[in-house]
């Protein structure tokens, strides 16, 4: 494509006096030509043309002619519009009270339509009309995360890497292999005065995590599976790697020891180890793990004390002997169905007098 459209000058004349001598090329018109123009000329398909220099060349290469206007009427307008349904329309290059009445005759069209919007902009001239446009990006998967095959539904999570304009997605620990980035954690430290009793402390912190995990004798545990606890000289201190869901528990123990300390409860009144009975227990935990996940989440019978939870293909083992959940593959579902199964064994204990 070359301008000026009636080749008297310009590029297009240059292109067209260069090539016109050669079968192999063609030129198409495209439009209105004025008559005594080099366009309108050649449409009579002439034996030779006069150069700009005044050279004769023969006319070799093919010509052909398409109509083309720049100028529509409504009906016109308004079908291509119907074919398209862009969001938006401007209408430009035309007496303005016509153009208002176009505008207006196309919002009247699709007014009542509640399957189409489009925005009608009908500028002065040297007005700006601001457009918005979103593109849609593309991220290819690399790493581990492209191990398994991708199914419909499932969710990836991962790292977005932008580079050169194209998009990566990378499992965290994949992040130095592909890139010149690395991976850090944040160690989150709090430490917490506490001049209450110990066993109200630990009774509390228990209400609210379950049952404790000891890691370095009786001096520091670990609740949720994340969050260790250390108590020395009146002073309570908590670690934990943060994230979202780890700051989440945090906060729920630091809550349950600025209650212990605010509470003057003596050791003897403190709820002590109880027994339940284990079929009844069993029993509601099916129950309610079926109303939580659905019915095809447990199995209906088991034996023993091991019972298992599936959701999404994510496996969640109960040992029902000490209450512990394990899930490797998402620990925070584990930790859901962890307190579910806790907050089930204390509803069904009974009352201490």
């Amino acid at each position: 494509m070359a301008s000026p459209g009636m080749m008297q000058s310009g590029l297009s004349r240059e292109l067209f006096e260069s090539w016109c001598t050669d079968a192999k090329n063609g030129v198409i018109i495209a439009g209105y030509c004025v008559e005594g123009t080099l366009a309108k000329t050649i449409l009579s398909e002439p034996e030779e043309i006069t150069t700009m220099v005044g050279q004769k060349l023969p006319l070799k290469m093919s010509v052909d002619y398409i109509s083309f206007s720049a100028h529509t009427d409504y009906q016109q307008t308004s079908e291509f519009i119907r074919i398209l349904k862009p969001p938006h329309v401007v209408l430009v290059h035309g007496e303005q009270n016509e153009m208002s009445r176009l505008k207006a005759a196309l919002q009247r069209e699709y007014e009542d339509d509640p399957n189409t919007t489009i925005y009608l902009h009908n500028p002065r001239n040297t007005h700006c009309v601001e457009l918005y446009f979103r593109g849609e990006k593309t991220a290819k998967v690399m790493g581990t995360l492209a191990v398994e095959e991708p199914k419909p539904g499932n969710t990836l999570s991962g790292v977005l890497v932008k580079r050169n304009f194209n998009y990566h997605l990378l499992a965290a620990n994949d992040l130095p292999k592909y890139t010149d980035m690395s991976m850090s954690q944040i160690m989150q430290r709090q430490s917490i005065h506490y001049s209450g009793n110990m066993g109200v402390l630990r009774h509390l912190i228990t209400q609210v995590a379950g049952l404790l995990e000891p890691v370095e004798g009786d001096k520091k545990t670990r609740a949720f599976n994340a969050v260790d606890i250390t108590i020395d000289n009146k002073i309570v201190t908590l670690e934990w790697v943060a994230n979202p869901v780890n700051d989440m528990y945090a906060d729920a123990i630091v809550a349950a020891i600025l209650q212990a300390d605010l509470l003057d409860t003596p050791i003897k009144n403190l709820s002590t180890s109880v027994k339940v009975d284990r079929m009844h227990f069993k029993e509601c935990l099916i129950e309610m793990l079926q109303d939580m996940f659905g019915e095809d989440s447990v199995p209906k019978m088991f034996k023993g004390e091991k019972l298992y939870v599936t959701v999404n293909d994510k496996k969640a083992d109960i040992d029902l002997s000490n209450l512990e959940v394990t899930c490797p593959e998402d620990e925070t579902f584990g930790q859901i169905v962890k307190t579910a199964v806790t907050k089930l064994y204390q509803s069904l204990a009974p009352p201490q007098i």
